[in-house]
């Protein structure tokens, strides 16, 4: 997952990737203040936790396309000589059935892609004290 802070100069976003997939697991291995260099005007900055923000990887949604384009022509090589002796339409449902697995995949990788940024986002790691 991606994570962004602005610059305070440029305004530009610092971008630096994490596999944590909350604030407080981020703290926890890189500390609650994070130093990032923007690439635009070389100048430091140090962000506190709370500050950065996620966004969905590209990396995420490129390896869940590729599964799909991958594993569509496998299914298809591994099914089809399966089913050639037998009727067209017993083909044509076998194919179509094999071909939602890639599909789902595809879906499950974004969607828990989705769930990992909207968890980082959420919660704060310094947000308002609750009396328990």
């Amino acid at each position: 997952m991606n994570v962004y802070g602005k610059c305070k100069k440029c305004k530009q976003e610092i971008k630096f990737y994490t596999n944590a997939n909350t604030r407080v697991e981020f703290a926890m291995q890189d500390g609650e203040n994070k130093t990032l260099t923007c690439k635009k005007c070389e100048i430091q900055t140090v962000f506190c936790v709370d500050e950065l923000y996620a966004k969905e990887s590209k990396i995420a949604q490129i390896g869940a396309g590729l599964i799909f384009l991958v594993g569509t022509p496998i299914m298809f090589y591994f099914v089809s000589p399966m089913f050639m002796e037998s009727k067209a339409h017993y083909l044509i449902y076998a194919v179509g059935g094999f071909l939602l697995i890639p599909v789902i995949i595809f879906g499950v990788i974004k969607e828990q892609e989705r769930i990992r940024v909207n968890s980082f986002n959420r919660s704060k790691l310094k947000g308002r004290m609750h009396n328990i």
